[in-house]
C-alpha cells in the first residue's frame, strides 16, 4: 500500500464531515514493485478522540489557556460594543412665577400696601388741588369764550340774512368755512387749557408724594431684584448640574471606544496565537496519525464524535455584534455499529513523547 496515498486521505478527511465508508474493490499498487496484497491484510478506519489529543499535548493547556482567553474578549467587547445612549437632560426651568406681578405681590405685602397708602394720598391731594384750582380754570375757560363769542355770533348773523344781504353763494362758502375755523380754534384753546389744569392737578398730587414713592419704589427694585437673582442662581445650578452629567456620558463613550479598540487589538493577537497553536499541535497528531495508520494498516482515520451529546460538543453558538466568528470544531460523527479502532490513547503517548 503507498502510505503516502494514505497519508493524503487522512488529511483530507480528519477536517470533518460525516462518515461514509466503502472498501475500495482492489488495494493501491505501489509506485515502484507491483505486488499483491495478501488476502488475510487487515482493512479498517481510525477513530481518534481529538479533544484527548490535544488536552495531552505539551502544548495543549497553552491552546485550553488562549481559547478562553479568547471566549472571554469576545464577551467582553460584545459587552464594550453596546451603545451608550446620552441621557435625555430637560432645559433648565425658570420660576417664571418669580416675575409675575401677583407673586411678586405675594412677597412684598408690605411694600404693596405702603404703596397702595401712597396712591390714596395721591387722589386726596389731586382732589383738593383741583376744588381749589377749578374757579381760576373756568374763569380762563370763559375768556376763550369770550373771545370768540363775538366772531361766531356775526358770522351766524351773516348766514342767516345771507338772502336779505344778497350775498352770493361764494361767499355764503366762505361764512362757513371761516365759522368752522372759529369754532375749531375755539375748542383747540378750550382743550389746551383743560390739558394744561389736569397736568397742574397731576404734578401737585405727584410732588406730595414723591419723596415717600422714591423709598418704596427702591425697596420694591430691591426685593424684585433679590427674588429674580434666586431664580436665575437655581436656574445656574440646574444647567452646572446638566452639563456635569452630559460631561460624564461622553467621557464614558470616548472610553468605551478606547477600550473597544484595546479589546479588538488584543483579541486579533489572542486570536491570531491561538490559531497558530491549533495549527501546530494538529500538524503534530496529523503527523503521528498518519504514522499509526500506517503501522495498523488502516485507510482511514476520523475524528470521534458521540452522536448522543454532539450538541453539546459543539461550542455553544454566541451572538456577536461585531464580524468575528469563534473558533469552529468540525469531526466525523462514527455510528454504533462501525469497526474502528480507537487511536486515542496510542496518539496521547505519542504527544507525551514530544
Amino acid at each position: 500500500m503507498d502510505y503516502r496515498v494514505v497519508a493524503a486521505a487522512m488529511l483530507a478527511l480528519i477536517g470533518g464531515g460525516l462518515y461514509f465508508y466503502a472498501t475500495p474493490e482492489e488495494p493501491a499498487a505501489p509506485v515502484e514493485t507491483k505486488i499483491e496484497k495478501p488476502k488475510s491484510e487487515a482493512q479498517g478506519i481510525g477513530v481518534i478522540d481529538i479533544e484527548k489529543i490535544q488536552a495531552a499535548h505539551p502544548d495543549g493547556e497553552t491552546l485550553t489557556d488562549l481559547r478562553a482567553r479568547e471566549l472571554r474578549l469576545r464577551l467582553e467587547l460584545n459587552e464594550a460594543m453596546k451603545v451608550v445612549e446620552l441621557p435625555k437632560i430637560p432645559p433648565p426651568e425658570t420660576n417664571t412665577q418669580v416675575f409675575d406681578e401677583a407673586a411678586w405681590q405675594k412677597n412684598a405685602q408690605l411694600v404693596i400696601s405702603q404703596l397702595a397708602e401712597l396712591e390714596s394720598r395721591r387722589k386726596l391731594a389731586a382732589e383738593e388741588y383741583r376744588k381749589k384750582s377749578e374757579p381760576h380754570y373756568i374763569e380762563e375757560r370763559n375768556k376763550i369764550n369770550d373771545e370768540f363769542l363775538n366772531e361766531n355770533l356775526n358770522l351766524k348773523l351773516k348766514l342767516q340774512n345771507a338772502d336779505n344781504l344778497q350775498l352770493p353763494q361764494e361767499k355764503i362758502n366762505e361764512l362757513l368755512k371761516r365759522l368752522d375755523e372759529v369754532e375749531f380754534e375755539r375748542n383747540a384753546a378750550q382743550k389746551k387749557l383743560l390739558d394744561k389744569w389736569m397736568a397742574e392737578i397731576e404734578k401737585y398730587a405727584n410732588d406730595s408724594v414723591a419723596e415717600d414713592e422714591a423709598r418704596l419704589k427702591a425697596e420694591s427694585d430691591r426685593l424684585r431684584a433679590e427674588m429674580e437673582a434666586q431664580a436665575r442662581q437655581k436656574e445656574s445650578d440646574v444647567t452646572a448640574r446638566n452639563q456635569q452629567v452630559m460631561e460624564e456620558a461622553l467621557r464614558e463613550m470616548e472610553e468605551r471606544q478606547i477600550r473597544r479598540r484595546e479589546l479588538l487589538t488584543e483579541l486579533n493577537e489572542v486570536g491570531r496565537e491561538r490559531s497558530e497553536l491549533e495549527k501546530k499541535i494538529l500538524n503534530s497528531i496529523t503527523d503521528k496519525a498518519t504514522m499509526l495508520a500506517a503501522v495498523y494498516r488502516l485507510e482511514m482515520v476520523f475524528i470521534k464524535r458521540n452522536p448522543d451529546n454532539y450538541d453539546k460538543i459543539l461550542p455553544p453558538r454566541i451572538e456577536w455584534n461585531f464580524e468575528l466568528k469563534p473558533p469552529e470544531k468540525v469531526g466525523a460523527v462514527i455510528f454504533t455499529g462501525k469497526k474502528a479502532r480507537d487511536l486515542t490513547d496510542d496518539l496521547i503517548k505519542e504527544m507525551n513523547r514530544l
